[in-house]
């Protein structure tokens, strides 16, 4: 779908699976990711070779999750300079030293902000499924 954003036009894909998903409460915590992308064209979207990185990355980024939680990908959304992955797990296992090595691997490459907050409701991603 396309999302008008204040720096641009703004692309989500969304799983919509989760329309309506009667099992939200399994899995309260959002995981929010925001990538910098580096090759772009002038309204900010990456470049073909950079959308397969991007798109690499976030499997690599599934992948480590995947390894201590149950992981639900609910949408990415490609905007101006950044590709943001909101994700949503059951119960946070992964420690802080983990999440930042990782993350030190990533940052070698580009910049990445990664969070994790509880969302019970769902409220993060309101805008892309119905609840």
């Amino acid at each position: 779908m396309k999302v008008d954003m204040p720096d641009g036009l703004a692309i989500a894909t969304v799983n919509k699976a989760y329309e309506n998903y009667p099992n939200k409460k399994h899995y309260p915590f959002f995981v929010g990711i925001e990538l910098e992308i580096i090759d772009k064209n002038d309204n900010g979207h990456p470049l073909d070779e950079e959308a397969a990185r991007l798109n690499q990355i976030q499997e690599e980024i599934e992948a480590f999750l995947k390894q201590k939680q149950t992981v639900h990908p609910v949408a990415r959304v490609t905007r101006n300079g950044a590709r943001d992955l909101l994700i949503y797990i059951d119960t946070p296992k992964l420690t802080q030293e983990e999440v930042a090595a990782f993350c030190d691997k990533i940052q070698k490459e580009r910049q990445i902000n990664f969070e994790i907050q509880k969302d019970s409701d769902w409220n993060t991603v309101s805008g892309f499924v119905k609840q």
